[in-house]
């Protein structure tokens, strides 16, 4: 860890969060409210952030952290943003619901098939409405990506960031990413290609254990393709600096710790 990331202090995001919504994601007031109540039982994170402003258009990675990563980083994040997520959580509720039981809460949640079946029968009611809100762009496996690339891009016109989380989750969530999925490296190309944009992909990692999120310097697609990496490769490279930021919060969190056993022992 270098010099700079040992005296990194929390940031003031309060000016930031205080710039006017972009008309085309401006929630409903039902959502505001749910969104204000929840945060009232949330602890409010610190966020330490490597750039002195995010602006215009651009790409954010993070982890997931489990099932609270999505909704908290919507709730504190410093900038607006709009997510991609799986498309069945945009499908009806037959398909919600499957997902939501067999895949997320049982294949990468690891929960009991009783929390599962509860878990997803409510949130599958409730899901709609609260991924409506947060604009999600459904994702598929197929052809069909063509249309999260460019309904993506026409949010980025408008200088909205898109965030991801391209971690593999297959087996689960961990705290180290392992693997990256490539998608968000197809993204950046789709962009390069059809707007001729340089687009900065800024990692973001969000412990809900420490309760921070750290956002990295950006890395810049066309910079890493012009060294010869391939698209696997630039995965690869944005799953580490993630890791890193991780590692950040860890050694945070291991200072602070010896500093108030110092204070304990007077």
């Amino acid at each position: 860890m270098n010099n700079m990331e040992k005296s990194l202090q929390p940031t003031d995001t309060k000016k930031r969060r205080r710039r006017k919504r972009p008309r085309r994601i401006r929630q409903n007031w039902f959502f505001r409210f749910l969104r204000n109540f929840v945060k009232l039982f949330k602890k409010r994170p610190l966020i330490y952030d490597h750039n002195e402003d995010i602006i215009g258009p651009a790409i954010f990675v993070s982890n997931h952290s489990g099932a609270a990563g999505p909704m908290d980083l919507s709730m504190f994040f410093p900038y607006y943003f709009v997510p991609w997520g799986a498309h069945e959580m945009r499908g009806n509720y037959r398909i919600r619901w499957k997902y939501l039981y067999y895949v997320f809460y049982q294949q990468k949640l690891h929960y009991g098939k009783f929390k599962s079946f509860f878990l997803a029968t409510i949130l599958a009611v409730i899901n709609p409405f609260l991924y409506a809100n947060m604009r999600l762009i459904p994702t598929y496996q197929d052809i069909r990506f063509t249309k999260s690339l460019r309904e993506s891009l026409t949010y980025l016109d408008d200088g909205i960031p898109i965030l991801v989380f391209p971690e593999d989750s297959s087996e689960g969530y961990f705290d180290t990413i392992i693997k990256f999925n490539e998608g968000v490296v197809v993204l950046a190309d789709y962009v390069d290609k059809h707007r001729n944009l340089n687009i900065p992909i800024y990692p973001v990692y969000y412990s809900k254990r420490a309760r921070e999120i750290e956002i990295g310097k950006p890395a810049y697609y066309r910079d890493l393709k012009a060294k010869g990496h391939t698209r696997s490769e630039i995965a690869d490279i944005l799953r580490k600096h993630i890791n890193t930021l991780y590692e950040n919060i860890k050694a945070r969190k291991a200072r602070n710790a010896k500093a108030k056993e110092r204070v304990r022992k007077g």
